[in-house]
């Protein structure tokens, strides 16, 4: 076979040249693509809700789409533990202790929270981790005196800190309450908030950045039915209150 050439015998090299510089130049142009995609991602990949290539199964791995989860903490006190019963009930209305009362109720509040994923310390009285605690709210939970008194000896109240330093959470911690344990327990909100709530000790011990609050359960005379035969309602009404504020829940108008 004869082969056939340009007539200045050159056809042949030029082509070979020619393809040559242009795998040379795709080569260099997909390089420079990459080096502009990546340097325009940011180092640490923050900001990336998905990973850029999706690999499926490959090589047996596989990517989540989820983001990192935050987890949040509350503390609840429970009233006089550790250092004494607090308020006691005659014989004839059952002896029962606040201590207990309170107890019962924080312990239920804890459980609840916890399946809600909170993390929950539960804290004594005058607890060594109250200084300068932090976290997403404190909660110290209470029962009122076992006195009887006509008319006005029912209830729950709910106090912050007279100088509180983050006034308006603890003041939307305190909404969030009232509203969600007034609903379901049934309770009315009492007004007659005393000094020693507003100047419960543990305010000043708490990291400032802590909102904190005081909640009197309800009145062991004549609320002794609801704190001592239905707890769990109590503790879901504390419970509700506090999942109100952390994640930001609108208030229903009372």
């Amino acid at each position: 076979m004869i082969q056939q050439n340009d007539p200045n015998g050159t056809q042949p090299q030029s082509g070979l040249l020619a393809k040559t510089l242009k795998g040379v130049l795709n080569v260099f142009l997909a390089a420079a693509l990459s080096a502009t995609l990546f340097t325009a991602l940011p180092v640490t990949g923050i900001g990336l809700r998905f990973p850029l290539f999706q690999t499926g199964q490959n090589n047996g791995e596989s990517y989540s789409s989820e983001t990192p989860s935050i987890t949040l903490r509350v503390g609840l006190v429970v009233g006089h533990w550790g250092h004494d019963v607090g308020a006691i009930c005659p014989e004839s209305l059952g002896g029962y202790r606040e201590v207990d009362i309170n107890y019962t109720v924080a312990d239920l509040t804890r459980q609840y929270l916890q399946a809600e994923g909170i993390k929950v310390d539960l804290l004594k009285e005058f607890d060594e981790q109250l200084n300068g605690y932090q976290g997403d709210a404190l909660i110290s939970i209470h029962a009122d005196t076992c006195e009887y008194i006509p008319e006005l000896g029912t209830g729950f109240k709910i106090a912050e800190a007279v100088d509180n330093k983050r006034p308006e959470q603890a003041a939307r911690l305190m909404a969030c309450i009232d509203n969600r344990y007034g609903d379901i327990t049934g309770l009315r909100y009492d007004h007659r908030i005393t000094p020693d709530m507003t100047s419960y000790h543990a305010f000043s011990e708490v990291d400032p950045n802590t909102p904190a609050v005081i909640i009197e359960t309800g009145y062991m005379n004549q609320d002794r039915e609801l704190l001592t035969q239905n707890p769990s309602l109590v503790a879901r009404g504390i419970t509700a209150g506090i999942m109100c504020y952390l994640n930001r829940e609108e208030i229903s108008p009372e």
